[in-house]
């Protein structure tokens, strides 16, 4: 693994099913991403909780998306920032 873009080629190849599922949500949450260049953290997270909340709204983002997400970027944050991303995946969950 060179850099982030070979870690999310690997992991939807895997054959992981969580891995797998979080790929939608995963190109969701980096086109938001590009978008939001230089602009600020809070503003992103509202951002990629808004449009994840209209997907799953619409039927188009389903649970499993989600835990493969967490799944899929957890490893990559400190402790506090994985529980916020947990607490947020949760409040999805429950729309």
């Amino acid at each position: 693994m060179r850099d982030f873009n070979d870690y999310v080629k690997n992991a939807g190849s895997a054959g992981d099913n969580k891995n797998a599922a979080g790929n939608g949500l995963f190109e969701t949450v980096s086109r938001i991403a590009k978008n939001f260049d230089g602009k600020g953290e809070k503003d992103l997270l509202r951002a990629i909780f808004k449009e994840a909340e209209k997907n799953k709204r619409a039927g188009t983002l389903s649970n499993a998306e989600i835990d493969g997400f967490v799944s899929l970027l957890s490893p990559a944050l400190d402790e506090k920032k994985r529980r916020y991303l947990k607490k947020i995946a949760e409040e999805l969950k429950k729309i």
